[in-house]
């Protein structure tokens, strides 16, 4: 059976990019369908059944495999995305690379380092069943970086619906993470008049209003308290260049404390905006709304993870983040579940993705570990 860095070497050189709703990227650089087929593959020959779960996307599945001790057993999930964020035109980023002992590529650290590392440790576990001490499923959930389809189908279906813990190989460091800020996302839209470019005075121009709005949101940045963002990551608007655009459109991110429910966040930098701009407009509803989440340090999940670390010689004081993952909705869900996972969030979706080997080897022992201590 290949080891844990062939394995990763193995899943980064297969595309899974996800298409975003619509992407540029080449339709064979799309889904997690080669991932899929990888998982399966693997979980057979070590003695295991794959299984499916359908989701919304034609196609782009979730794959898993159960380890089952019987009834009487928690069940515990130990999940990682299969799909990345896209390559542009660098199909380089699809060949893994050895270098001062790391692993560089696409989804080498978000999240096929943790993949990798729970498919290691799932060989181990089918090698030696006695020691494994809960029902574990080990899955590849389609859709995090987009919307969220695989966590969905995961949540609602068997056999990980009424599961009682979950860990999720998202990269922290090799750190326990039991907090998340929340997330609210929306759209901001203004208009304006088109006219030819030769005489601009006649049109308004939507895109010169969408400029004073985002430096509003700029402003509004700046005055906000206790680590809550606002960003804008996308601008769209006008048609040619010759044409004073009449639409822009922006997409907002904002996160949350405990202290800021999306909505209120929502209604928050509307009433902000319309005190100070001299014109109207519009916001979508919002595309995601998550509250924020902490698991306290006292569950029984986080602290046989916490004993894990430090009994590997790594720092078990849980952490909270900032970045979001799909254990929003497995919490929402009713299913307890934390961050773990090799290489850092600072590289992910970089041209300089990676993770190192040491954290890959450490992963594969902790994912181990955590199947074989039971949870009460």
């Amino acid at each position: 059976m290949k080891n844990v860095i062939d394995i990763l070497e193995d899943l980064i050189a297969l595309p899974s990019v996800n298409p975003m709703g619509g992407s540029d990227s080449a339709p064979d650089l799309c889904g997690e369908a080669k991932v899929n087929d990888y998982m399966s593959d693997f979980i057979g020959k070590i003695g295991l059944k794959p299984f499916v779960q359908e989701t919304a996307l034609p196609g782009r599945d979730n794959v898993g495999a159960v380890l089952y001790k019987g009834a009487d057993y928690k069940t515990v999930i130990l999940q990682c995305h299969t799909d990345t964020v896209g390559i542009g035109d660098n199909r380089q980023l699809l060949r893994p690379i050895r270098k001062n002992s790391r692993i560089y590529g696409r989804g080498a650290c978000d999240c096929k380092g943790g993949l990798a590392a729970m498919l290691a440790a799932l060989a181990q576990a089918a090698e030696n069943p006695d020691k494994v001490k809960n029902n574990v499923i080990v899955m590849g959930v389609s859709d995090e970086e987009y919307s969220f389809k695989g966590s969905l189908a995961l949540c609602e279906q068997e056999p990980s619906k009424n599961a009682a813990f979950g860990i999720i190989g998202e990269p922290t460091g090799c750190r326990v993470v039991n907090g998340f800020k929340g997330v609210a996302r929306w759209n901001a839209s203004v208009t304006g008049k088109a006219f030819h470019s030769s005489e601009p005075e006649k049109g308004v121009n939507a895109i010169y209003r969408m400029a004073k709005l985002i430096s509003l949101i700029e402003k509004y940045q700046s005055e906000l308290e206790n680590g809550e963002t606002i960003s804008v990551g996308t601008v769209k608007g006008g048609s040619a260049v010759n044409i004073v655009p009449d639409a822009c459109t922006i997409e907002i991110d904002r996160r949350l404390t405990k202290n800021t429910s999306p909505e209120k966040a929502f209604k928050d930098l509307e009433k902000y905006l319309s005190r100070s701009l001299d014109f109207n407009f519009s916001f979508s509803d919002l595309k995601d709304a998550q509250n924020a989440i902490l698991i306290e340090p006292d569950h029984p999940g986080v602290r046989i993870l916490s004993e894990i670390c430090k009994d590997m010689d790594i720092d078990g004081a849980p952490q909270q983040v900032a970045f979001g993952s799909d254990a929003y909705r497995m919490n929402a869900a009713g299913i307890p579940t934390v961050l773990w996972g090799p290489g850092s969030i600072a590289v992910a979706h970089t041209n300089d993705e990676y993770v190192s080997m040491d954290d890959l080897i450490k992963a594969e022992e902790f994912y181990f570990r955590a199947m074989n201590h039971t949870l009460k």
